[in-house]
C-alpha cells in the first residue's frame, strides 16, 4: 500500500467555517470527491493508452481518500489518499499514482476555467470530459451564497474556487444533465396530504406548488401543517431541491427537516414580499431584491434568538424592509437598506418621547447581537 498526504488540501470559506469546525452536510458533499479522483484517473490512463478499453485489473484496488487532519486558517482539509501499487515511485506501466494526480490536477481545472468564467471546455484538454461533470452535483450541493470551497489553495493564482456559481456553471457544460440539485430552505403550506403514498403538496409562498416524499420522522409535522392548512398554517422545510437548467425549482427529492412556523415568522413575510412588482405601492415603489430578501431571512434565522419577540415586516417603497417591534412602551424599528446592508435603528420611547438612533452593519455579527441585547431588556419591562 502506498499513502500520499496532503494530496488534496481545500479549505472552506465562510462565516459557517470561521470556527474552523465542517458542518455534517458539508462533509457528505466531500465524500463525492474520491469518486470524481479515481474516474479522472481512469480517463487520464485511458487517453494515455488509446489501444486500451478499460484500465488494468488492480487500477482501482485500495485506492481511497481519507480526511487527516484539519487545520485552521480558515477550515483546511488534509486529505491523503491510499492505493495499492508494486512500484508507486516508478513511473512507468506499474505506477499509477501519476494518473491519480493528473486526474486531482483535471479536476483543478475543471474548476478553474469556470472560476475564470470561460466559456468553453473543448480548448483545455487539462478539463474533465462532458460525462464526469455530473459528479459536481453532489460537490458543494450545501455551499451557500459567499462561501466557497477552495480545492487547491496553494496555487495563488489557480486555487480552484467553487461556489454556488461555478458549479452551477460546470454543470450546466453537459448537455446530458437536464436536472441540477441544490440544498433549499423553503416556507408554505400544506393542501393536501396522501399518507399512503407517504407525499405532500407543499405550496411555496412566492412561488410553485410542488410534490414532495417524506420519510415516517417527519409525518406528524407534516400532517399536523395539513390540518392547519385552513387556518394559514406555514412550515418550513429544508431539502436537496431539484431544478431544471432554467433555475426552475420542480420538486424535492430528499427532506430532511420540517418545522413549523409562527405567524410572525420573518422568513415567511419576506417570502411573501417576493410577489411584488415595481409600482406596487399606488403605482410607485420598487420590488425588493428576491436575492436581499433570502439573505435578511438566513439573517433573521441565524442571528436572532428564538425567546425574543418577534418584528411585523413591511416593505419600504424604496426596495427595502422595515421591521417594528412594540416592547416595554418603546416603539422600535429597523430600516433595511439592501445596498449597502445596512440598518436604521429608530426608538421612541412614548411616553417620554425619548429616542435612541443607532446605523448598524448588518453584515456583522455584533450588530445582531447589539439588536437582541435592546430588545431583551425591553421585552419585559411594562408601559
Amino acid at each position: 500500500m502506498y499513502i500520499v498526504n496532503n494530496f488534496i488540501t481545500p479549505c472552506l470559506e465562510g462565516k459557517r467555517f470561521q470556527t474552523h469546525t465542517i458542518p455534517f452536510e458539508m462533509l457528505k458533499n466531500l465524500a463525492v470527491l474520491e469518486d470524481i479522483v479515481i474516474e479522472a484517473a481512469k480517463w487520464k490512463y485511458l487517453n494515455a493508452h488509446t489501444d486500451r478499453q478499460r484500465v488494468p485489473r488492480g487500477f482501482t484496488e485500495g485506492v481511497s481518500l481519507q480526511l487527516s487532519e484539519i487545520r485552521e486558517g480558515s477550515t483546511i482539509l488534509v486529505i491523503m489518499i491510499t492505493l495499492m501499487t508494486k512500484t508507486p515511485l516508478i513511473p512507468d506501466e506499474g505506477s499509477y499514482l501519476k494518473y491519480y494526480e493528473s486526474g486531482r490536477d483535471a479536476i483543478f481545472a475543471t474548476v478553474t476555467s469556470a472560476d475564470d468564467q470561460s466559456d468553453t471546455q473543448s480548448e483545455n484538454l487539462d478539463v474533465l470530459p462532458e460525462n464526469l461533470l455530473g459528479y459536481f452535483d453532489q460537490l458543494g450541493r450545501d455551499l451557500r451564497e459567499e462561501e466557497a470551497l477552495v480545492l487547491n489553495p496553494r496555487d495563488v493564482a489557480k486555487p480552484a474556487r467553487l461556489t454556488k456559481a461555478t458549479r452551477r456553471k460546470i454543470l450546466l457544460r453537459s448537455n446530458k444533465i437536464l436536472e441540477l440539485t441544490e440544498e433549499v430552505t423553503l416556507r408554505g403550506t400544506v393542501p393536501e396530504m396522501d399518507q399512503e403514498k407517504m407525499s405532500i403538496e407543499f405550496q411555496t409562498i412566492s412561488g410553485p406548488r410542488i410534490n414532495v416524499d417524506f420519510a415516517q420522522q417527519h409525518l406528524d409535522s407534516l400532517l399536523a401543517a395539513f390540518n392547519g392548512f385552513r387556518e394559514n398554517q406555514k412550515i418550513l422545510i429544508r431539502g436537496v431541491g431539484r431544478f431544471n437548467r432554467n433555475e426552475k425549482l420542480l420538486g424535492l427529492y430528499m427532506l430532511d427537516y420540517v418545522a413549523m412556523l409562527d405567524d410572525l415568522d420573518p422568513g415567511a413575510r419576506l417570502d411573501e414580499f417576493k410577489s411584488l412588482k415595481n409600482g406596487w405601492l399606488d403605482g410607485k415603489g420598487f420590488a425588493p431584491d428576491h436575492k436581499k430578501l433570502d439573505w435578511l431571512a438566513e439573517a433573521f434565522q441565524s442571528n436572532y434568538p428564538d425567546e425574543l419577540p418577534l418584528p411585523y415586516m413591511y416593505p419600504t417603497a424604496e426596495g427595502g424592509v422595515q421591521a417594528e417591534w412594540s416592547a416595554g412602551g418603546w416603539e422600535i424599528t429597523l430600516e433595511v437598506d439592501f445596498a449597502e446592508l445596512q440598518g436604521e435603528w429608530h426608538a421612541l420611547e412614548i411616553t417620554t418621547g425619548h429616542e435612541q438612533v443607532k446605523k448598524l452593519d448588518l453584515k456583522e455579527l455584533d450588530s445582531w447581537k447589539w439588536i437582541a441585547f435592546e430588545i431583551d431588556k425591553r421585552k419585559g419591562v411594562t408601559a
